[in-house]
Order: structure tokens, then sequence, then C-alpha cells
């Protein structure tokens, strides 16, 4: 059986990636790095300024787009809009916060260090209804509660079964699709059915990206990695992943 990933950006939430959009932000910030060029031509310009690729930069931009942190379809082709155009009021707030946290991580006083671990509940509180409302497979899924309902279901989904939930469920709440997934995980679960590498065929790091996302923001928790990964639910968050799930 070939299996596939759910479909993500290629980035996953971390401090490098925070550091990042601080990078890109400060340039379309900077009318004098930023004026007068075109969206494709402030790609190459922020790739060379990061030491990276222009596809990398449009990733970023993509995820932070998905993430509410620009607004979707300002930064195209043509001339760089004013930054009041750019950002979201979401998004304002959380760069707001980002800066702050690097400015206080220029002088890592003790008291510094707790206020920074504050900031960083905070990001993980914007990422959870973020992600909440993530949508994939045009818009027909959120993972999130697909991936909620499976673990309430099993307790928990190692490597294979996370495979097999982004291959079957493609549609919020359809019960074709869970009975059959239940049903595979059974058998799976029973020795009936074994994978083996290169089965899974496309969206290879879903496991990475998308996994690694729910459980930076909290949802889940994460044990050993790729092949020996294991995926539990945060008991912490039962109540918001009850509501999620539509169970009270």
């Amino acid at each position: 059986m070939k299996l596939m990933g759910w479909n993500y950006e290629g980035r996953k939430i971390s401090e490098k990636l925070h550091q990042q959009i601080l990078e890109i932000t400060g340039i379309l910030n900077d009318l004098e790095q930023s004026g007068r060029r075109s969206w494709g031509s402030l790609q190459r310009y922020m790739a060379e300024e990061l030491g990276t690729k222009p596809g990398q930069i449009r990733t970023i931009k993509r995820m932070m787009e998905e993430f509410g942190i620009l607004k979707k379809g300002v930064l195209k082709s043509s001339e760089i809009p004013d930054r009041e155009q750019i950002y979201t009021k979401n998004g304002r707030m959380l760069l707001g916060l980002l800066e702050t946290e690097q400015l206080m991580g220029q002088k890592p006083t003790e008291a510094h260090l707790e206020q920074i671990q504050e900031l960083r509940e905070i990001y993980r509180l914007y990422y959870q209804k973020e992600l909440i409302s993530y949508t994939c497979e045009k818009g027909m899924l959120h993972p999130l509660k697909a991936t909620l309902k499976a673990l309430k279901a099993y307790g928990y989904l190692d490597y294979w079964e996370w495979y097999l939930l982004n291959t079957i469920i493609r549609r919020d709440d359809d019960l074709q699709q869970e009975t059959e997934l239940f049903r595979l995980i059974d058998e799976y679960r029973a020795g009936k059915l074994s994978f083996q590498d290169g089965d899974v065929v496309a969206n290879k790091l879903s496991h990475i990206y998308v996994s690694g996302n729910f459980a930076y923001a909290g949802f889940l928790r994460e044990e050993g990695k790729n092949l020996n990964l294991k995926l539990t639910l945060n008991g912490e968050l039962q109540e918001l992943a009850d509501k999620i799930t539509d169970e009270r």
C-alpha cells in the first residue's frame, strides 16, 4: 500500500523560523531596501541577505500568510505596498512580541529569560488559534481536527499510522474515510498489514512539518523521530481538543 502525507509548506515553527521572519520583515519595513522593487526582485535580495535561496523566501512568505501574519496576496510581482497594508492586526502583534524577545535575548538576565518563556507561551496560544482554522486539501480538511480525532480513538499514532491518517482522511468528518482508516489501523496493529521504506511516496516529511507544528502549539506530544515516532495527545489541552472535535 502506498502512502502519502498531507500538503505542507516545508518549514517548521521554530526559533530559527522566527528569526528569519524578523529578518524578512526588517527588509520589508525598510524603504531603502524594499522601495521600488518588485516582489520577485526583493525575493532574490532577501535570499542573498539571509544566505538562503529565493524558494525558501517564498516558502516562509506562504507560511506567514497561512498563519495570519501577512495579508494573503498582498506581496505579488508589483511594487511592495506600504507596511501598513502588508500585515494583519494579529500579525503585527506577533511580530512585536518576536522583536521584544530578540531584544531581551541580547541581554539575557534572569528576569528576561522568565519573560521570554512567557512570550513563547503567547506564541503557542497564537499558533493554536491559527492551526485550529488551518486547512489543506483545497480547504476540505482541517488536519488538526482529523489528527485529534484519531488520537482520541487510538491513544497514540506511530509513524506508519500517521501516514495512514494522512492518506485516508481527505475531508472533514467523512464517515466512510474514517471507517476505512480505523479498519486499516486495526489491521496494522493486529500484524495483518505492514510497511517498509519507500511506501511513503508523496509529501514524505509531513511527520516533521505538520505534526511538528501541532506539537509546537501544544496539541501533541512527540516521542522518537522518523520511524520511531510516537504521537500522543497533550492532556493539558483535553478540553480544547474536545471542543475542536465537537465532543463536549
